[in-house]
């Protein structure tokens, strides 16, 4: 020891005698560091010198050195520099001695420490950092990184390590040169090391959590560059996350003094950190399918997740305004809502749904034994816990609950979305949420607070109810406690008393809108309940069930106000209010479908409603900017009178200008054809049914007819006196239809037909009666008119193969009965040329909107049309747009893009030249280098788009054309990455990231757009009508026919077809259907393998669309009659 001392002395002696020359003039400054350009040069600089000045100059001559290679200044010749001297490094001693790499580095950096010269004990580190980081990016170095790295965990190294990580709070300068090596080594070669790091926590984990409190000083925004203490220490554990074998990485997630350190302190810290910090907790431990769900767990804690909560007010300016970035605020919520609403995450646990936790029910127990017996039977009385859990809820995601009572949904619309994401994912939150928060009054006050908490409980109840109420795969033996499902239908703490106060205030407008929305989901939540007890009475007890499902109803029936409030709140509305005023209806007409005993028990005023709306029926404008809110209104008034009992309607009296079924026309006529009015037509179909009026076997087409004939006739002024006319009609023919039924025979005798396959509808008789007392009674004006109406009407039964002798024989009729007026003679006579005209009109059920596409490409305008017509409407040569391969090359990248350049070459990869195809496939490559170098704001996504393209067609280009359907996909992908707002540009970009050569035999996102739900639940009818556009743009070939036929679309898009997504998309599968059958073999393909001449039967015979027939018609006179006369064994005659 005395010896060890002296020696110490003496260093100490020699160091401060070298000190002093420092500053001697003959001294090279430390400044000018030499420069190394050999490898005996770097090996005579870094040889161990006891000399601590010279030391410290060459360590920071060799820090030059790596800086240079760094920034890549002639980064080759100073890296065979570096490689040749660590050939030159040998290990010192025998086998079994550890390895001394680079042991000159390691004697100074000893040394260093020994004689207590600070600067040289942090250069040392620093440097040795930064040598690993150089190794990190070569792969000829690898092995020598791995060298050194050992060398630098080896034992006799700890105390290094273990001193500069303790080293006092004020030494940044000698604690962040250990941590960033620590860094580099915990990543070198892929983590190869990391194990080994963490194995030496020893030394590696000193004062590790109370550097993670030594958080940047300085004024302004911390420089990624020049991190604080605390910086480098969570890098540091971050690394240790992303490379730790597993076993490990869940030994060090216990650690929880690191971890709750580490995110106390998270929004504090600088942007580009916690998105790091998120972005490694996301992938290598949410997303981390190898490590084990406690490992996750005891990480995502309630507190944690709390800490990262706390980032939705995260306000630390950016480093830099990149729009391409996620904020902070963003990158926390993605996190929050993959972390709890993940069944993988580890914080989600499987739950029960509204049984709550420690609940005892099964598909088949002594309680259904004993329920169902004769003997012993008390329903629900029987059930002890039926009206328990009404304050307190046990849950099985303790986690959650605690995590989402400390949030505070009013404040933020992210933290909504997180909390209705967690409902979601665990309904047994619900209520036990609801249940707690009893303490929030939902006073009506018009502020921030209380306009965010109600839109917060309209979306709790938005949410479905769990299947089978969320037990198993199956209903359960028994119903679940009453006050779990009201809190699920209508929260508690919105009782009967506060929702009539609400309605009280009509000057606060607001207050009255989000209470009315809130009862219209709460009902319709009602009904889905009352349709899944239904389902439940099939599997379990029948007797318990229904009374369940009584006491539902009565519960909400005592919770809602009566219908007279509601309807005193309507009449207190101004006119003006149209909005109010259509929900205020909606809700009005749920009252009446869902709690009829509740509607009709008490004078409610509703036909004094229904009295005013028809009043002003004519008086309304229809077609004004606040006309499609007039016509849902009307909509609902007149669903409401279907409900109510004795309503009259084919009755004009009380001074009404028309009765109210011809109001209910006249509304579907002139409301925008922008807007669905399903429920106005369900109502007129049942009335329609019930009176017999339309006595067709198409009886709702003849309906959809008659509103189409009154909206043609509505573009001609003064039509009130058509309106007259056939008011009358339909009031004569609801009220004595025998008197028609007769008048139909009679016409049937004298056109000499026993029989026919259709007969007329009894409001032609009636109509036919009328005619001569209407052309007395009417002056020229208005008869020429009416002849036009009756004279399209007369061309609907010949349009839709009615007997012919019968229909001229009726216009005959409506002809003599007009004898004094030649005018409206020829036109009735012209019905027969109407009948081209009506083939080729945009035929349309009332509710449904259609693009001027749809109308282009519908069955109706090619139904007459033969087959090579057919074929040349839908196989357009793709190759005539050669003009697109040098169109584009005198424009700007943006230009290329948003004005269609750029989809018009993808296109050509479908030409049927090689020539063309691969010249396109080249000027895509140029297109796609020059989007790749330019400042175009969506070009990463762009760009990706067109090499995967590229990869996937550039072995294939010469052989064959790119089929239809892909390079329409990639056509179509183009618009929606320009634009990142687009519905689909979540789920494109999934796609592409997902491999990087497509295969060329599935269609890309079908399964994701068919099977899966969408991001946001109102664009699933824009997902469905943007892949249905693709399957009929793709659709062009033999190819493209084949891969239809393997991946089954035919099949999927005919189980769609009666799916409520309106007529519009309905017309665009029976496009594609037409479309297949003018390739060849498509028709004889849907005929043999999918059964069309089936499905068209049943589906014509079970609605009124038109086009649904004349495909069938087409189809038959389009079959290959060979194959398919051997395939039907005869059975299809028509052919």
């Amino acid at each position: 020891m005395v010896k060890r001392s002296s020696s110490r002395a003496e260093l100490t002696e020699q160091f401060d005698s070298k000190r002093l020359k420092v500053f001697d003039s003959t001294c090279t400054p430390p400044e000018k560091f030499m420069e190394i350009t050999s490898r005996k040069q770097l090996q005579q600089l870094l040889t161990f010198n006891q000399d601590l000045s010279h030391s410290l100059n060459d360590i920071q001559s060799f820090k030059s050195f790596l800086d240079a290679i760094i920034a890549e200044d002639n980064s080759k010749a100073k890296l065979l520099i570096l490689k040749e001297y660590f050939e030159t490094q040998k290990s010192y001693g025998g086998d079994e001695s550890p390895d001394n790499f680079l042991n000159d580095l390691i004697k100074t950096w000893s040394f260093a420490s020994q004689s207590n010269k600070e600067n040289l004990l942090s250069a040392v580190p620093a440097v040795l950092a930064l040598l690993l980081r150089i190794i990190s990016n070569s792969l000829e170095l690898s092995t020598y990184g791995i060298k050194l790295g050992r060398n630098i965990l080896h034992k006799d190294q700890h105390e290094l390590i273990k001193r500069g990580l303790s080293a006092n709070k004020n030494k940044e300068h000698m604690i962040s040169p250990i941590l960033r090596l620590l860094r580099e080594l915990s990543m070198l070669d892929g983590g190869a090391l990391a194990d080994s790091v963490y194995k030496a926590r020893n030394a590696t984990f000193q004062a590790l959590t109370r550097n993670l409190t030594l958080k940047y000083t300085g004024n302004g925004i911390e420089n990624p560059r020049r991190p604080s203490v605390r910086t480098n220490t969570i890098r540091f554990v971050l690394q240790l996350v992303r490379y730790l074998s597993t076993e490990l990485k869940r030994d060090f997630l216990s650690q929880r003094d690191i971890f709750s350190k580490l995110n106390q302190g998270i929004s504090n810290d600088p942007p580009f950190l916690v998105r790091d910090i998120l972005e490694t907790f996301q992938t290598h431990v949410v997303k981390d399918t190898r490590l084990p769900r406690d490992a996750k767990t005891k990480l995502l804690s309630s507190r944690f997740l709390a800490n990262i909560a706390s980032l939705y007010g995260y306000d630390k300016p950016e480093e830099k305004n990149d729009s391409t970035t996620p904020s902070v605020s963003e990158s926390a919520h993605d996190f929050l809502l993959l972390a709890c609403s993940s069944p993988d995450s580890g914080v989600l646990l499987k739950q029960s749904g509204l049984y709550p936790r420690g609940l005892a029910v099964s598909f088949s127990n002594e309680n259904t034994t004993h329920l169902n017996s004769n003997s012993f039977n008390l329903g629900l009385d029987s059930i002890g816990w039926i009206n328990n859990f009404s304050e307190k809820v046990p849950v099985r995601n303790i986690i959650l609950s605690e995590f989402i009572h400390g949030l505070r949904p009013w404040s933020s619309i992210r933290q909504t979305q997180l909390i209705t994401t967690i409902f979601k994912a665990a309904p047994e939150l619900i209520a036990e949420y609801l249940s707690s928060k009893n303490k929030f009054l939902f006073d009506p006050k018009l502020t921030a607070s209380w306009m965010a908490y109600s839109n917060f409980i309209y979306n709790i109840i938005s949410l479905p109810l769990p299947s089978f109420f969320g037990f198993d795969d199956n209903f359960a033996n028994l119903p679940p406690p009453l006050p779990i499902l009201m809190n699920h239908i209508l929260p508690q703490n919105f009782s009967q008393k506060l929702i009539v106060k609400n309605l009280s205030y009509s000057t606060n407008k607001l207050i009255v809108f989000f209470t009315v929305r809130i009862l219209c989901l709460s009902f319709r939540k009602l009904k889905a309940a009352l349709q899944m007890f239904k389902q439940a009475i099939k599997s379990s007890s029948a007797e318990i069930w229904n009374q369940y499902a009584s006491i539902v109803i009565e519960r909400f029936s005592k919770q809602i106000p009566a219908i007279n409030h509601v309807t005193g709140a309507y009449r207190r509305l101004d006119p003006s209010n149209i909005c109010q005023r259509e929900i205020f209806t909606k809700l009005i007409s749920l009252y009446y479908e869902i709690l009829p005993h509740i509607a009709l028990e008490t004078n409610s005023g509703v036909s004094s409603i229904i009295a005013d709306a028809l009043f002003n029926t004519d008086k309304t404008n229809l077609r004004s900017q606040d006309g499609i809110l007039h016509a849902l209104e009307l909509e609902n008034i007149f669903r409401i009178a279907g409900f109510s009992p004795g309503m009259r309607w084919f009755s004009s009296g009380n001074g009404l200008l028309m009765s109210p079924f011809l109001a209910m026309l006249r509304l579907f006529a002139l409301a925008p054809q922008s807007i669905l009015l399903p429920r106005l037509r369900s109502v007129l179909i049942s009335i329609v049914h019930e009176s017999q009026i339309l006595q067709t076997s198409n009886s709702n087409a003849e309906l959809d007819f008659l509103i189409i004939n009154i909206r043609a006739s509505m573009d001609q002024p003064e039509v009130y006196d058509i309106f007259k006319y056939l008011d009358s009609c339909i009031s004569r023919c609801a009220a004595t239809p025998t008197k028609y039924i007769f008048m139909l025979e009679e016409l049937i005798s004298e056109t000499k037909r026993e029989s026919c396959d259709t007969s007329l509808s009894l409001l032609s008789m009636a109509m036919l009666e009328q005619w001569p007392f209407y052309v007395k009674a009417a002056n020229i004006s208005n008869i020429k008119k009416t002849s036009y109406f009756v004279s399209r009407y007369l061309a609907f039964f010949i349009n839709f193969k009615k007997d012919k002798n019968i229909v001229k024989a009726l216009s005959k009729k409506f002809i003599t009965a007009c004898a004094d007026n030649p005018e409206a003679q020829n036109i009735i006579k012209s019905y027969r040329e109407v009948v081209i005209d009506i083939s080729t009109l945009d035929y349309e059920s009332p509710n449904t909107s259609r693009s001027p596409e749809c109308i282009i490409n519908s069955p109706q305008v090619v139904q007459k049309a033969n087959r090579a017509i057919l074929e040349t409407s839908s196989s357009n040569d793709l190759s005539e747009n050669n003009n697109a391969l040098v169109k584009w090359r005198n424009k700007d990248i943006e230009d290329i893009v948003e004005d269609g350049h750029l989809k018009k070459l993808i296109l050509l990869l479908s030409s049927k030249y090689d020539n063309i195809r691969r010249e396109a496939l080249i000027n895509i490559s140029k297109v796609s280098h020059l989007l790749k170098e330019s400042k175009f704001e969506e070009r990463d996504q762009i760009w990706l788009l067109l090499q995967e393209l590229h990869e996937s067609v550039k072995t294939s280009i010469d052989q064959k054309p790119l089929a239809s359907i892909f390079s329409y996909f990639a056509y179509y992908a183009v618009d929606v990455l320009k634009d990142p707002s687009h519905f689909l540009y979540p789920k494109i970009n999934q796609f592409l990231s997902q491999k990087p050569i497509w295969q060329l035999d599935q269609i890309p996102l079908m399964h994701r757009i068919m099977d899966e739900a969408p991001n946001i639940d109102s664009v699933i009818y824009s997902e469905r009508e943007w892949l249905l556009n693709l399957f009929f743009d793709g659709l062009r070939s033999e190819v493209d026919l084949e891969i239809f036929r393997k991946r089954l679309i035919f099949e999927r898009i005919l189980s769609c077809y009666n799916f409520d997504f309106g007529q519009s998309l309905q017309d665009k599968i029976l496009n594609i259907l037409s479309r297949a059958c003018s390739i060849k073999g498509g028709t004889s393909t849907l005929v043999t393998r999918f059964s069309l001449v089936t499905w068209l039967e049943v589906h014509s015979a079970l609605s009124s669309n038109i086009a649904l027939q004349d495909l069938h018609q087409g189809l038959l006179k389009l079959c290959a009659e060979k194959r398919v006369k051997v395939w039907s064994k005869g059975t299809i005659e028509s052919m």
